[in-house]
């Protein structure tokens, strides 16, 4: 019963967060884009998570930093869940910060990328709460992306024979926004 309250708690938790995103009364303020992602990445490692930071630049940019730490703590969540890995990196595009998730996992059939985009879509469809989720989670990180003139998009890897060796998230974050 515990654990089902529990999980009741989060979805509505994760319902309010994505009703709020669309209304951010906090205002961006300039961050280390590197900072906030390492200390992110530092929280999953204390709790023995295999989470790595890979290469990262230095790029400060105006932020809401709650939320982008909520939405990189749902990314890097679904790879270790469905991955068994997070490798987390920072790179710096023509027009955009872009912070990449890749796991090793089995990867999403490329018809259903798109919509694990949308409310209430999982990831798995038992619904398990060790494997799966309600469906929350990449839909809120993609809003808060929107919030910060940027986006997020799922991309498998494929290996040198053409089949899929995980997954990677890409979320886009302009440049001097």
């Amino acid at each position: 019963m515990a654990d089902t309250i529990e999980d009741i708690v989060h979805s509505l938790d994760d319902i309010l967060s994505l009703a709020r995103v669309g209304r951010p009364s906090d205002p961006r303020e300039h961050s280390e884009l590197s900072a906030l992602v390492a200390s992110v990445v530092e929280e999953f490692e204390d709790m023995g998570e295999p989470v790595e930071l890979g290469e990262t630049q230095r790029i400060a940019l105006p932020l809401r930093a709650t939320w982008l730490r909520r939405a990189l703590r749902n990314l890097i969540a679904n790879a270790v869940r469905y991955g068994n890995v997070a490798r987390v990196s920072i790179a710096r595009e023509p027009r955009a910060a872009v912070i990449r998730i890749e796991d090793d996992g089995p990867g999403i059939p490329d018809h259903d990328l798109a919509p694990l985009l949308e409310p209430f879509t999982p990831g798995e469809p038992s619904r398990n709460t060790e494997t799966g989720g309600t469906g929350l989670g990449l839909t809120l990180a993609r809003a808060i992306a929107d919030q910060h003139g940027g986006s997020l998009s799922l991309v498998n890897r494929r290996g040198p024979d053409g089949s899929i060796v995980g997954l990677t998230a890409c979320l886009r974050l302009p440049l001097g926004s």
